[in-house]
């Protein structure tokens, strides 16, 4: 059995297949990379942020706040400020403190009292105080960004928690 040289060569036409195929098969791979990439980040952001909000909930309730004996003061170690730090601290940058709200709920209806203006907005004792936060976040990926408006995505997470019986400011 004798072979022959000319039958053993390839075609020259087919000589850039395999970088085409190549090609076509590395964009669909980095687009599902990239894509898988962004929703974690998307999944990160969104758990952070309820994370901090949360956290900051259960520094409110207390009454406690960073300035020691009478958290109902002004200046920035007030009970308001202390909050807003805590949910800051618990966000791992991902906002800053324009991005965090605190607003105290009025009582039910029938109920006397609530939201005193000397909590700057942080409630008093047995308030109901609600504290959001929110986070615009741009996808990497623009075919990610084509599911979300103008496509950014706004985070907004909250809170409500009623405070517990702590003692009121002394006057």
């Amino acid at each position: 059995m004798t072979l022959r040289k000319d039958k053993i060569r390839a075609k020259p036409a087919d000589s850039g297949q395999t970088l085409v195929e190549f090609a076509i098969a590395a964009m669909v791979f980095l687009l599902l990379l990239f894509a898988t990439i962004d929703f974690g980040y998307f999944y990160y952001v969104k758990v952070t942020l309820q994370n901090a909000v949360r956290q900051a909930g259960r520094y409110a309730i207390t009454g406690n706040c960073s300035a020691g004996t009478n958290c109902f003061v002004g200046g920035t170690t007030n009970r308001y400020n202390s909050i807003i730090q805590v949910a800051l601290t618990y966000s791992f940058g991902l906002i800053t403190a324009s991005n965090v709200s605190i607003t105290c709920l009025p009582p039910p209806i029938g109920l006397t009292g609530g939201c005193p203006s000397y909590a700057g907005g942080a409630g008093g004792p047995g308030d109901t105080v609600m504290i959001t936060a929110t986070y615009t976040w741009n996808p990497v990926t623009a075919l990610v960004s084509k599911f979300f408006n103008n496509g950014v995505y706004t985070f907004s997470v909250s809170a409500t928690f009623k405070n517990e019986s702590f003692p009121p400011p002394a006057s």
